[in-house]
């Protein structure tokens, strides 16, 4: 049962998730995606995806890197992951939830259970982390109380959390165990990304970086089928930097930035051609 915990008059419901907004869900639809954005300068190590175009079945989600934060003198860890994004707002807020993924990395802590999502407005680059119901124990297993509370002098406003326009400020409640959280995450480690679903119909073009060799770049261009390659539709690519700092394939145009054995930066100009 979610517990419900009055603070300052406000009613706030324990799981940060108010009554409507997992109804009013985000449907799935054919879709579209170029990743990246044009114009976006951006980094992709040896083996990693330049360029994709991907078609199929989906809704929109986040993108999320690993991620490690501290909060209130322990430090968490959230694997990546790739999140569909359960409820749009009508002002354009987007939120995702995720529960249990959470991990301490402080020695003799563990997590009994935790709540959390991802929110972004319209604008927003990268997005926040809210973090509820975070039950923290020693290893003993005996619950450790009021750890999330902010003695560091900082303004509260900074880590607070927003339920139904009112400000909720960071912190255990009530002196207890059961904290509640916001943390910042950077654009590089969460990106708006469409969340496609695996029905067989998704095709996925895409441009991966393989280093490079005195002023040659080599690359391998790929074609998907749901999860699977396609061997009659990929090709290794070569282009020579002496010639131009412009690379292309199918449509798609790229400026090489720098580039070396470990990491490309480039920028896209026009995006792959679809099929």
């Amino acid at each position: 049962m979610t517990s419900i915990i009055r603070l300052a008059g406000v009613a706030v419901l324990g799981s940060f998730a108010l009554a409507g907004c997992q109804t009013t869900g985000v449907t799935q639809k054919l879709h579209t995606e170029m990743y990246p954005p044009l114009g976006w300068p951006i980094s992709a190590e040896i083996g990693e995806t330049v360029l994709e175009r991907t078609r199929g079945i989906g809704s929109p989600g986040f993108k999320l890197e690993d991620l490690e934060f501290e909060q209130g003198g322990y430090r968490f860890f959230l694997p990546g992951d790739h999140y569909q994004i359960g409820y749009e707002s009508p002002e354009g807020e987007s939120i995702a939830y995720g529960y249990g993924n959470l991990k301490p990395l402080n020695e003799g802590t563990s997590i009994a259970g935790a709540n959390y999502q991802l929110v972004a407005g319209p604008t927003d680059t990268g997005c926040t982390l809210k973090v509820s119901n975070l039950n923290l124990m020693n290893e003993d297993g005996k619950l450790i109380t009021n750890w999330a509370s902010n003695d560091r002098g900082e303004q509260p406003e900074k880590n607070a959390i927003s339920i139904g326009g009112r400000t909720i400020l960071s912190g255990s409640i009530l002196g207890g165990s059961q904290a509640m959280f916001a943390v910042e995450v950077p654009e590089d480690q969460c990106t708006k990304r469409y969340k496609f679903a695996n029905y067989g119909q998704t095709f996925r073009q895409e441009l991966i970086y393989l280093g490079r060799s005195g002023d040659e770049l080599s690359f391998k261009y790929r074609e998907f089928s749901g999860n699977l390659a396609r061997p009659a539709f990929s090709a290794d690519l070569k282009y020579d930097l002496s010639e131009s700092q412009t690379i292309g394939y199918r449509g798609a145009r790229i400026d090489v930035i720098e580039a070396g054995n470990q990491v490309i930066r480039y920028q896209v100009q026009s995006n792959i051609q679809g099929i």
